[in-house]
C-alpha cells in the first residue's frame, strides 16, 4: 500500500501549538510539558515535544547521462528506408531526452513514518530509511513550501554529504530550531517568511521573537535571561 503523505495545510490549532513551544521562555518550562512517547530512540536528557506524520525524501545529485542507442538496418523502397531511419532516431531522442532528466539532481520519495521533534532534534523512523539530525548540524537548510523542510548535513558514518527533505505540517517548526542553531542569519528567519501566509496573523508575537533571537544569535549579542535557552539549541 503506497504511504499516504500528511496534511500539507497546519491548522490554527497546531500552529497554537507550535507557537507555545517556541514561545517558552526557559527550557524547564520547555521540558515541563506534558509528556509525549516516540518511537524514537532518544538520547539521556532529550524529550519529545511532539511526533507526527512526515515523508522523507532524499537528494539524488546529479550523474552522468547514460542512455542506450538503437542502430538499425532497414531494406526496402527508399521512402520506407527514410520513414524507419525517422522513426528509430525520434525513438533514441525519446531515450536521451529521459537520459537526461534522470541525470539531474532530483529529490526522491523514500517512505513515510513518524517524525519525532524534540529538544535535541529530529527523529524519523522507517525500518529503512530511518534519519536522525541534531538542531546544529545542518550545513544548509531551508523550506521549500509550508510543508517541506530541506536538510543537507555531512553524515558522520560515510563523511559525504547528504540532503534530506521533510513533507510535513511541522515544517516551520523544525525549520526554525535547525536555522537558530546552524544558521541564525538565514533570511526566512528575519523577514518571517517562514510562517504559513494563512496563519500570518494568529501569534504574530512569536515570529517577531524568533527574529530577534536571530538577530542576536548571528551578531554575537548576549541573549537575556527569557531567551538564553535558545543558545542551548546547538545539537
Amino acid at each position: 500500500m503506497r504511504p499516504v503523505p500528511p496534511p500539507p495545510v497546519i491548522s490554527y490549532q497546531d500552529w497554537g501549538f507550535l507557537c507555545g513551544i517556541l514561545a517558552a521562555r526557559t527550557t524547564e518550562e520547555l521540558t515541563s510539558r506534558p509528556f509525549v512517547p516516540s518511537p524514537a530512540r532518544l538520547a539521556p536528557g532529550e524529550r519529545a515535544l511532539l511526533v507526527g506524520p512526515a515523508q522523507r525524501h532524499t537528494w539524488k545529485p546529479q550523474s552522468a547521462v547514460a542512455y542506450r542507442r538503437d542502430n538499425m538496418f532497414a531494406f526496402g523502397s527508399l521512402s520506407f528506408v527514410v520513414a524507419a531511419h525517422a522513426i528509430n532516431e525520434a525513438a533514441n531522442a525519446m531515450r536521451k531526452s529521459k537520459a537526461r532528466a534522470e541525470a539531474q539532481g532530483q529529490w526522491v520519495i523514500d517512505g513515510a513514518g513518524p517524525l519525532t521533534v524534540t529538544t535535541h532534534g529530529a527523529h524519523f523512523t522507517h525500518p529503512d530509511t530511518w534519519a536522525h539530525f541534531a538542531w546544529g548540524r545542518a550545513e544548509f537548510c531551508d523550506m521549500d513550501a509550508a510543508d517541506l523542510f530541506q536538510i543537507h548535513m555531512v553524515d558522520d558514518m560515510t563523511g559525504h554529504r547528504i540532503g534530506l527533505r521533510f513533507r510535513t505540517i511541522w515544517a516551520p517548526l523544525v525549520f526554525v530550531l535547525t536555522a537558530l542553531s546552524s544558521q541564525p542569519g538565514h533570511p526566512r528567519l528575519h523577514d518571517r517568511s517562514w510562517v504559513p501566509p494563512h496563519l500570518a496573523h494568529v501569534h504574530p508575537e512569536v515570529p517577531a521573537l524568533v527574529a530577534d533571537v536571530a538577530l542576536k544569535l548571528a551578531t554575537g549579542q548576549e541573549l537575556p535571561l527569557d531567551q538564553a535557552r535558545y543558545r542551548g539549541l546547538r545539537g
